[in-house]
């Protein structure tokens, strides 16, 4: 793919409602003149604004070639355990700070899918702590009980997944600080549409969730499965794939951006029987009618301490995502 092919397929993607041609983002004309390569100004009198394929989106006031950052999203969907920054930097020749960045972006644009969310039919539910590790001392006698003593870095990504035979399954995360009821039942209330019947372990967290639909359970401590084939299988494979991306690729996962890693992890989950050319498409759909990210705009400005804490308060209002026209 040349740098002309790569600028034709953005456009296509960003300004598909317009057959791929430039309008103006700030008032809608569909006649703005270019200026100079790859650069618009709208032809109102009123607007007069300038702009590019990527104004007001992920990208918005990017460095990069098209090119490079296709083949960034390239490499994160192909890589089904994700892609790590360094080893992106070895493959585009870019700076790890612009590669780091650049799979912050995505993923984020990503995790906003989650809030149109409504999981229906079957639904299984369940919590995996990730992080936190304590290396044990040398002596024996100077060892802690690791079960009791925490860091404070020990995090709960808790999950629901559809467990729908026949249908694609979606998978909804959020990080928690622990794998409490209240925090299930608000992710349940929330993200769980009327009907839906819950499938969980033995964990107490989930009791509650008997007063937002049917509830079944699975005792795990005598059995995986029970005799009419209530199982938490498909969850427990998404947190196998968080697993290996834990262990193999990142190693660790930030807490700071634990929510992200999880929003990617999940959608390569959920679209993992579409097809590169669809995931492919997906992505770039996603990033190109994103908002500019108030996270990561200006991140080695100052923009990262600033970012939110993304832990998840049960009590929080769920929010409208902003797309682009």
């Amino acid at each position: 793919m040349s740098e002309d092919t790569a600028y034709a397929t953005f456009c296509r993607f960003r300004w598909s409602a317009n057959d791929g041609k430039a309008f103006c983002p700030q008032c809608g004309d569909k006649e703005p003149y270019s200026i100079r390569r790859n650069r618009f100004r709208c032809s109102d009198s009123a607007c007069m604004k300038e702009f590019s394929v990527t104004s007001g989106t992920v990208f918005h006031s990017r460095k990069l070639s098209f090119k490079k950052i296709m083949m960034a999203i390239w490499e994160e969907l192909t890589n089904v355990k994700g892609v790590a920054a360094l080893h992106l930097t070895r493959k585009l020749r870019i700076e790890y700070k612009t590669a780091w960045v650049m799979l912050a972006k995505i993923r984020e644009a990503i995790g906003f899918r989650r809030e149109r969310m409504r999981l229906q039919g079957t639904v299984q539910i369940d919590g995996k702590y990730i992080g936190g590790h304590i290396k044990p001392e040398n002596k024996k006698e100077d060892r802690i009980d690791r079960r009791v003593h925490q860091n404070g870095k020990r995090l709960c990504v808790l999950s629901l997944r559809e467990s729908n035979p026949g249908a694609p399954n979606r998978t909804f995360t959020r990080v928690v600080l622990d794998e409490d009821a209240k925090a299930a039942w608000a992710a349940a209330r929330d993200y769980g549409a009327a009907g839906t019947v819950f499938l969980a372990d033995e964990h107490s967290s989930y009791n509650d969730l008997v007063g937002l639909g049917e509830l079944r359970r699975v005792n795990h401590s005598t059995a995986y499965q029970t005799e009419d084939g209530i199982n938490t299988n498909a969850i427990e494979s998404f947190f196998s794939r968080v697993e290996r991306a834990y262990v193999g690729i990142h190693h660790r996962f930030s807490g700071k951006y634990l929510d992200w890693y999880m929003a990617m992890v999940a959608w390569k989950e959920d679209t993992r029987y579409m097809g590169v050319a669809w995931q492919f498409s997906d992505i770039l759909r996603t990033v190109t009618h994103r908002t500019v990210s108030k996270n990561l705009k200006g991140y080695w400005q100052g923009a990262a301490d600033r970012i939110d804490d993304q832990v998840w308060a049960p009590d929080t209002p769920r929010p409208e995502p902003k797309y682009l026209v």
